[in-house]
């Protein structure tokens, strides 16, 4: 009863009393008036506390905790992964504390209180927490209901000298944004041992508060810490199976022209980096490139790339990537392709997410002169179209359904012409003896006339579903195929014959 007179003889000093509008050196005294147990602890943590802007409601809030004896700890986790470091770290905490930190987490709540509104009662423990320990381990980043737990803590602390908001991680996690700036503490068992030391052995775990187990050994901490550290799992290490690269892109409905994208930042690894003839993997897309890139700075490949990314920021549907580049080392050729794409729907900033998968259908150019590659290029055309449209539609009545599919033959083969360059008229005359020469330029243009990607005759018949144009159109392809293998079998026996 002495205790409780001295403490209530005033009528502010009642345990209902608001201070909230005191501060400083005008509530101190009331809190002494109202906790003389506790006056040095209040002075001490008056000291810590004096300049923060909540000083009322934090001062409030150490006297309770002074006067309760205890310290409310809230540990958040992703369920289902992380539930066995919970459980652990909550009972390390128990235990090396006497008991005087009071733990809350999900699994408990679920356990006590089965069947009953236990998100609430989250809530409630998250907002009453002195201590709220996040845990990062295997999942790498956290559920996005442990995000909620912790803006509501962060909402509701009163001071950032107080309230402890503490990022327990495996030393590979990655952290999330939310904590920037707060307390993070990698699981190997060096930080955690300093860590369990600060929080048990030394005074003012929170203002005010004296070491919750000063005399503690080193053997003990050491155990704790080893304890935590063998729950804290690793995060599943992503194995890559294909070269891939990310480009970070502002403004992509801007891009023109391939060298714009050369000073965009772009993020790959070592074996990427070598595959474009780099040690080291560089910080800037043009730098990466800058090896496979023709000295008349003709790549259309490159240029493929930028026409797929204006697409790919629009929303709209993109045609797979048909352009190739020769690599570096080994000589493979390799092909682009967008994988992915992020945005958050707000900035101009778009991240790509390419693959390079290597093209078998191509074949390096290193070693062979330019005007054969354009020999073998036309050839390599003309093959296909022998057999991937003359030869597969030879038998077909022309229903829209079979239009649709011979015009995503040729188109196909188109692009792939298209991305290799096209086909240099000039060059390819020079193969040909004078006669043949002469008819060789007939049939390409004859052919430019019939399959052009925009005005063609046939290509126009296929976009409209004409099947008598369709009809007319293919019967003349398979004339000028004919005639171009004919002038063309003499010409690469003489290179045969040649080469032997």
């Amino acid at each position: 009863m002495k205790r409780n007179f001295i403490e209530f003889t005033r009528a502010s000093d009642t345990p209902d009393a608001d201070f909230s509008h005191l501060r400083g050196e005008e509530m101190l005294p009331k809190l002494l008036r109202r906790y003389p147990a506790a006056a040095e602890n209040l002075k001490r943590a008056h000291c810590v506390l004096k300049d923060e802007p909540n000083y009322a409601s934090a001062m409030h809030r150490v006297a309770d905790s002074l006067h309760e004896g205890r310290i409310i700890a809230f540990i958040s986790y992703r369920v289902g992964v992380d539930a066995e470091a919970a459980r652990t770290v909550a009972e390390v905490f128990r235990a090396l504390s006497s008991h005087q930190v009071t733990v809350t987490f999900a699994d408990e709540f679920t356990t006590r209180i089965s069947g009953q509104d236990y998100k609430s009662e989250i809530e409630s423990a998250t907002k009453a927490s002195h201590w709220f320990v996040i845990l990062i381990s295997e999942a790498g980043e956290p559920s996005g209901w442990c995000m909620y737990e912790t803006g509501m803590f962060r909402a509701s602390a009163t001071s950032r000298k107080l309230e402890r908001l503490i990022c327990l991680h495996h030393p590979n996690a990655s952290l999330p944004r939310a904590i920037d700036g707060f307390q993070s503490v990698p699981g190997d068992v060096a930080h955690l041992q300093r860590f369990l030391d600060g929080l048990f052995r030394r005074a003012d775990p929170l203002p005010g508060w004296e070491a919750l187990n000063p005399s503690l050994d080193d053997a003990t901490i050491l155990q704790a810490a080893t304890r935590i550290a063998h729950v804290l799992r690793p995060p599943r290490m992503p194995v890559a199976f294909n070269y891939r690269a990310t480009l970070e892109v502002r403004g992509p409905e801007r891009l023109a022209v391939a060298t714009d994208l050369d000073a965009c930042v772009v993020e790959t690894d070592r074996l990427t980096a070598n595959l474009f003839g780099k040690v080291e993997p560089p910080r800037i897309w043009g730098q990466l490139v800058a090896n496979v890139r023709p000295a008349d700075g003709n790549s259309p490949w490159l240029e493929e790339l930028v026409a797929v990314l204006r697409k790919a920021s629009a929303g709209n549907v993109f045609r797979p990537m048909t352009g190739t580049f020769e690599s570096v080392q080994g000589g493979c050729v390799m092909r682009p392709v967008l994988h992915s794409m992020e945005h958050d729907g707000i900035s101009d900033e778009f991240k790509f997410h390419l693959f390079f998968l290597e093209e078998f259908s191509n074949t390096p150019a290193h070693g062979i002169a330019p005007h054969t590659r354009v020999l073998l290029r036309a050839v390599r055309m003309h093959n296909r179209v022998r057999w991937e449209v003359l030869e597969r539609f030879a038998d077909a009545n022309w229903s829209p359904d079979e239009i649709e599919a011979c015009a995503k033959a040729f188109s196909r083969i188109d692009r792939e012409l298209q991305a290799q360059g096209g086909i240099d008229r000039e060059a390819l005359r020079s193969h040909y003896a004078s006669g043949a020469s002469d008819e060789i330029e007939a049939i390409t243009e004859d052919w430019q006339d019939l399959c052009d990607a925009t005005i063609g005759r046939l290509t126009t018949a296929l976009r409209q579903l004409d099947p008598d144009g369709v009809r007319r159109g293919m019967t003349q392809c398979r004339t000028l195929n004919q005639r171009f293998f004919a002038l063309t079998f003499p010409v690469l026996e003489e290179a045969i014959r040649r080469q032997r």
